[in-house]
């Protein structure tokens, strides 16, 4: 956010697609340094910084963000053992300690991919008259995943932040100010809105390789960002209209129950996958997983499940949470239960006694589970880097229930319907969700948010859907509900007194170096907050 004079692009931009054969995507690697005026040549040149753009997002700092902002704060995480040195502003954040000068306020990482985009919607333009070869149609196409790749990184400001900065002029020389202030909430929505519906028009429905279309914003990744930010929005119509648009796309399919660890978060770039950052740990490995998560070498990452969120028959003594989302009593009924034989229950969550009695995560972490003699499990590790899934159709589908839930009782039929389809999914042998058993508009949106909790558990989603909650109530009584559940764990209370303290406050730094930029107003009066 600083005005320098900036006459280079440091290119390292081979785009990481990953073992999956997308690693040849670029051919022609730039030189480190290029004069700006001098690079902008040909369509080779333009692909090699759309390819930065993408590599930007897979960078240590923006993942660990993905995960920090979007999971941390809910009632899905807690610690998973000592936190190490390296990772304290973890421990702080886990431990309600919010203030500015905590790294995860820093946004510099996504600033950085913001400007590799501006830059090439700036540039490539150039490339029409110097190079036949890239037709209009080819701008069209790289200006649509830039305008999406930008979008993206914006949307994850404007959730964890409320107001930031909008920037969208590239940073090439010295008469250009960007100590500009925050834009409201309201002004980065409709410049996201406005991109998406631009790039909408001229996105590509297939790159021609299985690997790139999972690896790079197709249509279908604009319409589910698209979707995203609608929800977020309140504008739960336009949120119906664009996931319709992806569900009408019957190359995307739900995997087998059977195949889902393996085949989603495994292997990757899966028939459900619509959008998925790429890594290979030969090229850049997904650190954040193997910390957070865990992996081969070590299977307790820094990460942990909450023991009151936890279903475990095969413990013993069995362990049975008071907040599960599996094993959830329905209400209207004296006899029902939800996800009682739930196999993300098992696949999702390292339920083993060697464990020693705490609870480790094994989504994106591990290869295999399979029962032992005995009836517990055993768990094997992946010793390979993840990809990190952003949307997939399951995502898309329970957003649809949740839109729909807002719009009225007429559309319950067809939200739990959705609701349905992954649900079924994880429980092979239960009955359908009837509508019967949920009769109220408040029972609806618990399910909905049970089902999102049980299927998208430690994707980057749940302190995100918890924060949707307290816009549509104007309260954070719900979301304090949820977050005190782990409060015996973290050691804090962990709720927030207003609306305003689910957001971030503005690093510290930032503020230092731009004097037009004011911190959010729950942390103006003190520098922390324990929340």
């Amino acid at each position: 956010m600083k005005n320098s004079k900036i006459y280079a692009i440091g290119l390292s931009v081979l785009l990481l697609l990953g073992a999956t054969g997308c690693t040849n995507w670029l051919d022609v690697k730039p030189e480190s340094q290029i004069i700006l005026e001098e690079y902008w040549q040909s369509e080779s040149d333009v692909d090699a910084v759309l390819a930065a753009c993408y590599r930007g997002l897979t960078e240590d700092d923006n993942i660990y963000r993905m995960m920090v902002w979007g999971e941390l704060r809910s009632d899905n995480i807690t610690f998973g053992g000592p936190i190490p040195i390296q990772r304290y502003n973890i421990y702080q954040l886990l431990s309600g300690n919010i203030n500015p000068t905590n790294s995860y306020c820093s946004w510099s990482g996504f600033y950085s991919v913001i400007n590799y985009c501006n830059t090439l919607l700036h540039y490539a333009p150039y490339v029409l008259e110097r190079d036949e070869n890239f037709t209009q149609d080819d701008l069209h196409h790289v200006q649509a995943e830039a305008l999406t790749i930008r979008s993206l990184c914006y949307f994850y400001l404007v959730r964890s932040f409320k107001e930031v900065p909008w920037i969208e002029d590239a940073s090439i020389d010295d008469t250009q100010n960007f100590n500009k202030p925050k834009a409201t909430e309201r002004e980065i929505l409709d410049h996201i809105i406005a991109d998406l519906k631009y790039a909408q028009q001229y996105a590509r429905t297939d790159f021609g390789k299985p690997a790139y279309n999972k690896g790079r914003f197709t249509l279908d990744g604009v319409n589910s960002l698209l979707a995203d930010v609608y929800l977020w929005d309140q504008q739960y119509d336009k949120c119906v209209e664009a996931c319709n648009n992806v569900l009408s796309d019957k190359q995307l399919k739900l995997v087998k129950p059977e195949l889902m660890l393996t085949s989603v978060f495994t292997n990757g770039n899966s028939s459900e996958s619509i959008f998925e950052l790429q890594f290979d740990d030969n090229i850049q490995a997904n650190n954040a997983v193997y910390a957070l998560f865990g992996s081969n070498s070590d299977p307790k990452g820094d990460f942990s499940f909450p023991a009151t969120m936890v279903y475990d028959t095969y413990s013993t003594p069995k362990v049975v949470g008071a907040y599960s989302p599996f094993n959830y009593a329905i209400p209207s009924s004296s006899n029902l239960y939800e996800s009682t034989n739930d196999i993300r229950q098992r696949d999702f969550l390292n339920l083993s006694a060697s464990t020693g009695g705490q609870y480790f995560i094994f989504k994106y972490a591990g290869i295999s589970r399979t029962t032992q003699a005995n009836g517990q499990y055993s768990y094997r590790y992946r010793s390979t880097t993840a990809n990190w899934i952003v949307y997939r159709l399951s995502d898309v589908m329970l957003m649809r229930a949740e839109a729909l839930v807002q719009m009225g009782e007429s559309n319950y039929h067809e939200a739990i319907r959705m609701v349905n389809a992954p649900y079924l999914r994880a429980n092979e042998l239960a009955d359908s969700l009837y509508i019967t058993n949920y009769p109220t508009k408040s029972e609806m949106e618990k399910l909905v948010l049970r089902e999102r909790q049980r299927e998208l558990m430690f994707e980057g989603k749940r302190w995100f859907d918890l924060v949707r909650v307290a816009r549509r109530e104007q309260s954070t009584a719900t979301v304090n509900e949820f977050v005190e559940h782990k409060a015996s764990t973290s050691g804090a209370s962990l709720s927030v007194s207003s609306l305003d303290g689910l957001y971030m406050p503005i690093s510290q730094s930032e503020l230092k170096a731009n004097s037009k930029l004011t911190q959010n107003p729950y942390y103006e009066v003190a520098s922390s907050s324990s929340r």
